[in-house]
């Protein structure tokens, strides 16, 4: 026995409640469960405080900042244990020479840019092994980006992919997968997953489902046509029998709400088909992302140089700024977020003048209406400026969250400027939010929602749950001192009330501070525990 927690308040993940108990670690492993009289050199007296596993992100965008010593041990300090990264269509590998520049600037482009790595691997072995050579603070599962395969196959191609491309992203996908690779992930909304036709992914889905791995998807749409998007990964789940997720459910759009009712029904129709169906969520309104995204993906899709190329033709410009103010066109659809311009505030903005304000407020002082403001504000500061876009409508998101199946996610990525709080925040704000201030979920099924439900759902058998003979990936709360502490004006956190977080058995934070014990491990594919 390396560590003994006394005295804890154990909510073991499962859903089952609280209870009493020691518990033993020794090496990487959770030894015993019970009264424990035995003398340890190393005690945590948990007394008065809930021990609960470690986190797992089902959803995240940490794979950016792993080489990066600012970001890369960020998180830690929230009890986030585990992360699923490679979400949304683009990932580092497979790669290929011809296409390298476009592929580095779709990957890096999905989060904001972030800080750029080399990347001195080919293939998705190669991509893990690099992975694995670093200080870990937390251990990591990769996904294969669809995004990847269509540009290693097609480069910058918009047509539907014919049948020896499809043959060749199959091929390319089986490899990866074969590798380690942990599942397949969507990115329909963004260029190049949106030209890709329906066939195209059910050839992919077939190759998922061979290797016992799931599609994680980022849907064509979640306003206007969220169900009809829905209805399409739903089709594949059916025609495949491939483990499918669908990603950040949400409804966006002043205009849409009222839509979660009907997407939450179908979800539940498609589990009790028999679908191997799951879903998951994060707790805010407001979405994160490039403020050029109020703009349709034919503008931004390919890089910036194309994207300020069509700005400079009038005609263009104005035929942008039309569909925009009529919501015709747009990732974000500026007119149907919460307050049109009012629902978009302008982050990581290089003039302060613009910084932190809302995009009505910028226009005012511009003097011009708020599209053209937004592609003034890029023409002076550049494709990096962010925004927050607050899309949707409070109550129907707690319906999404607290619907029983909903996963905690983050979607959240580090940020060299002002972030989303999401990244530090989520999980901490669902135990503050529906446990402590609404009282519409109990702790133990909070924990369950970001513990044990993503472990079984995604094969780490040996995580999620406090159980003798599994990791040791621990969170000490204090529940009477627990505080999210990550808003929008200030989301770094860290949280108030972590008192230790254990890594593989050893005590990787203390009381918000990284203390550089503990090493991730890569979870394989094949290799999983």
């Amino acid at each position: 026995m390396d560590l003994l927690i006394r005295n804890a308040n154990v909510a073991d993940g499962t859903g089952a409640p609280v209870y009493e108990a020691d518990i033993a670690v020794t090496g990487d492993r959770i030894s015993k469960i019970g009264k424990i009289e035995d003398s340890c050199p190393q005690v945590i007296d948990a007394a008065g405080r809930v021990v609960m596993p470690g986190i797992i992100d089902p959803h995240s965008h940490a794979d950016i900042g792993l080489f990066d010593p600012e970001w890369a041990h960020q998180r830690i300090v929230q009890g986030i244990t585990t992360e699923i990264t490679g979400h949304c269509g683009p990932s580092p590998a497979p790669n290929c020479p011809e296409q390298l520049d476009l592929l580095r600037h779709v990957y890096y482009e999905l989060t904001g840019g972030g800080r750029p790595f080399d990347w001195p691997f080919r293939d998705f072995a190669g991509w893990l092994d690099h992975v694995g050579k670093q200080k870990l603070s937390a251990n990591y599962a990769f996904l294969v980006g669809h995004s990847t395969l269509r540009i290693c196959v097609m480069g910058k191609k918009t047509s539907q992919a014919a049948p020896e491309e499809i043959q060749a992203m199959a091929g390319l996908l089986d490899k990866a997968l074969s590798q380690g690779a942990v599942g397949l992930s969507l990115g329909l909304s963004y260029f190049p997953g949106a030209y890709a036709g329906t066939e195209e992914l059910l050839a992919l889905a077939k190759v998922v489902k061979k290797h016992g791995a799931f599609i994680a998807a980022h849907r064509r749409d979640e306003g206007e046509t969220c169900c009809e998007s829905i209805a399409e990964m739903l089709h594949i789940a059916r025609e495949t029998g491939v483990r499918m997720n669908l990603s950040h459910v949400k409804v966006t759009g002043s205009n849409n709400w009222g839509k979660g009712k009907a997407v939450l029904e179908m979800i539940q129709k498609g589990l009790d088909e028999g679908l191997d169906l799951s879903m998951d969520a994060y707790p805010y309104t407001a979405g994160y992302t490039q403020l050029y995204k109020i703009f349709p993906v034919t503008l931004w899709g390919e890089g910036p140089e194309n994207m300020y190329r069509q700005l400079k033709d009038p005609a263009i410009r104005r035929q942008l700024i039309d569909d925009v103010n009529a919501g015709r066109s747009g990732m974000v659809r500026l007119a149907s977020t919460k307050g049109g311009a009012d629902g978009i505030q302008v982050i990581q903005c290089p003039n302060p003048a613009y910084d932190m304000k809302t995009l009505a407020q910028i226009s005012r002082e511009m003097g011009v209406e708020p599209v053209e403001c937004a592609i003034r504000i890029l023409e002076e500061c550049g494709d990096g400026v962010q925004m927050f876009c607050f899309l949707q409508d409070e109550a129907e998101l707690d319906s999404i969250m607290r619907f029983p199946h909903t996963m905690v996610i983050s979607d959240g990525a580090p940020a060299g400027g002002h972030n989303h709080p999401r990244y530090m925040g989520a999980f901490a704000l669902t135990l503050e939010r529906y446990v402590k201030e609404q009282s519409v979920m109990t702790l133990e099924e909070a924990v369950k929602r970001m513990t044990f439900m993503p472990a079984r759902r995604y094969g780490f058998h040996n995580r999620g749950v406090v159980k003798e003979g599994c990791k040791a990936d621990l969170v000490v709360l204090d529940w009477e001192r627990f505080q999210c502490a990550c808003t929008y004006e200030h989301p770094a956190g860290p949280s108030k009330g972590i008192s230790y977080v254990l890594l593989g058995g050893k005590i990787a934070a203390r009381d918000g501070v990284y203390t550089h014990e503990g090493q991730g491990e890569i979870l394989r594919a094949g290799a999983l525990s």
